[in-house]
């Protein structure tokens, strides 16, 4: 039997792509704004539609891997797998050295909401929802769950106030309520931000997505004050902990049909069924902090110093086989107390901006595939086969971004964004083979995205086309809590074309696709490529 493995880089890797293109393509919102006496106000809200479609027929051995193949069996190639209208409304204020700020959003996506899915007969009887697995849908139906992440939402996102005041001659910044912290200086590979703030893995995965819908703040107050002209400091405390929100399951791109949301059952082969969808999460959620120092070279030139210690937002899976009666499951966790260190600098070499980032743990989990005997709740045996330990983990990120305006022949000016990440940890061996950690001692890999931009395309219209592409060359370093872990010979490739029309109106248009080497492998979207259509209006 094939070990049952809960891989979750796989929405980090995309999320970033998607936030580059996000941050790429996006044009200057034009807020409505309003003045009461001392009190600025401004209102900004977003209304869009997108849609997606599959354009890849499945693969035979992927259509086959039980506990990781229902998003991939309830799509068909050429059906719509994403049909969603969406809103986002953001309003903020100030007034004198204070100010304030909220954001909401909500979706609603037909595909989910109100559709059946493709699910064939053959296919549903390895449906981890259905019948024949112990659960309650019926073929064509979408788990409860994925259909309030992923079919229709309401929630708040940003809710905080800041107060900035002065210090004797410098100045300082209390910000308190629902935030994003984000610390370290890598643009694709998250460092000490990865364990920082929970994302919205599901909304990244989906067409038309913004960055502001994919960081989920949290509760926290927090503090930043400058020391001298060229010194600064900035300390946090989290009142909450949130888990990354992973693709529903049954969604499209998901790869995991026993934890996210939606989760009901794991299937055990002989031994039939288990129960999933339960969570051990962190017990003191507010026992998150961190610090940071700051310090800008006359040069111009920037460093950062950061100790953080975190609970994992993203889970591992524990995973046990009663080998003696009813009671096996599969439940999510969530390694706590995480310590870590990030020192980053960046600066300008020519017109180039370059970034280094350098992040170390002596506590990260690891997947561990250790077959284990134990006694079970009933006093018969049971076997844990999977679950996670913990070791040392560093990396280091490098990168640069830049603007090229040399090329008129191609475009008026051509922004450059790429890094290359180096992992290396102390669980791993030189080779995949032989270790139960699922991690190689060190791997390491690329991506980049090239964007040629077009000014007045049409009259009051500019536009972009984005290449972005990665790859993970060498090595696996599945660390689960930073989500950024490496998958031997992966590689992912989009390509973008973006109109924004006056400052209010964005067209989008994107083709993705994701392939490997290998005959046979881990690379569970390797078969889900597709096509998407987003329009925007801003006002």
């Amino acid at each position: 039997m094939k070990p049952y493995l809960q891989r979750n880089p796989l929405a980090a890797l995309l999320q970033r792509c998607a936030l580059l293109g996000a941050a790429a393509a996006a044009a200057p919102s034009q807020a409505l704004e309003f003045q009461f006496d001392e009190w600025r106000l401004n209102v900004d809200t977003t209304l869009g539609y997108s849609a997606q479609w599959r354009t890849e027929s499945r693969d035979d051995f992927l259509e086959n891997s039980v506990n990781a193949n229902d998003g991939n069996n309830n799509f068909d190639s050429g059906s719509l797998t994403s049909s969603k209208a969406n809103m986002i409304l953001e309003v903020g204020g100030d007034r004198g050295g204070f100010s304030f700020f909220i954001r909401g959003d909500a979706i609603y996506d037909y595909v989910y909401a109100d559709s059946s899915s493709d699910l064939s007969r053959r296919n549903y009887r390895t449906y981890n929802g259905g019948i024949f697995a112990g659960g309650d849908l019926q073929r064509g139906e979408y788990p409860d769950r994925t259909i309030d992440k992923q079919g229709k939402r309401l929630r708040l996102l940003d809710a905080f106030i800041i107060q900035n005041f002065p210090l004797g001659d410098m100045y300082g910044s209390l910000k308190v309520g629902r935030q994003i912290i984000s610390w370290g200086g890598s643009l694709f590979y998250p460092g000490i931000n990865g364990l920082q703030n929970p994302n919205d893995a599901a909304a990244a995965l989906a067409p038309g997505v913004e960055a502001k819908e994919i960081f989920l703040p949290t509760t926290a107050v927090d503090f930043k004050m400058n020391l001298t002209d060229q010194i600064s400091a900035e300390a946090y405390v989290k009142l909450e902990w949130k888990e990354t929100l992973q693709a529903g399951v049954g969604s499209y791109l998901s790869t995991s049909d026993f934890t996210g949301p939606g989760a009901q059952s794991i299937l055990l082969g002989p031994l039939g069924a288990g129960q999933a969808g339960g969570q051990d999460s962190p017990g003191k959620p507010a026992e998150q902090w961190g610090t940071a120092l700051r310090y800008m070279f006359d040069s111009g030139w920037n460093t950062e110093l950061a100790y953080a210690r975190s609970h994992a937002n993203i889970p591992g899976a524990f995973i046990f086989i009663d080998l003696a009666g009813p009671n096996s499951f599969a439940k999510e966790f969530y390694q706590e107390d995480i310590p870590s260190w990030n020192f980053s600098v960046s600066g300008n070499i020519g017109e180039a901006e370059v970034y280094a980032d350098i992040f170390y743990s002596d506590d990260m989990p690891f997947v561990d595939l250790t077959p284990t005997i134990v006694v079970g709740a009933s006093g018969g045996p049971g076997l844990v086969q999977a679950n996670v330990t913990t070791g040392d983990y560093w990396q280091v990120t490098a990168g640069m971004s830049d603007l090229y305006t040399a090329f008129k022949w191609l475009s008026p000016s051509i922004a450059l964004n790429a890094e290359i990440i180096y992992q290396g940890n102390d669980v791993g061996k030189s080779r995949l083979q032989g270790t139960p950690y699922v991690v190689t001692d060190d791997a390491w890999g690329y991506q980049f995205a090239l964007t040629p931009r077009y000014f007045n395309v049409i009259q009051g219209m500019d536009g972009t086309l984005s290449l972005a592409f990665r790859h993970d060359v060498k090595g696996y370093g599945n660390s689960i809590a930073l989500g950024n872990g490496l998958e031997e010979d992966q590689k992912k490739a989009s390509i973008t074309a973006t109109g924004n029309y006056l400052g209010r109106w964005e067209f989008k248009a994107t083709y993705a696709w994701f392939w490997d080497e290998k005959e046979q492998g881990d690379y569970l979207i390797k078969d889900r490529d597709n096509f998407s259509v987003s329009v925007k209006y801003r006002f």
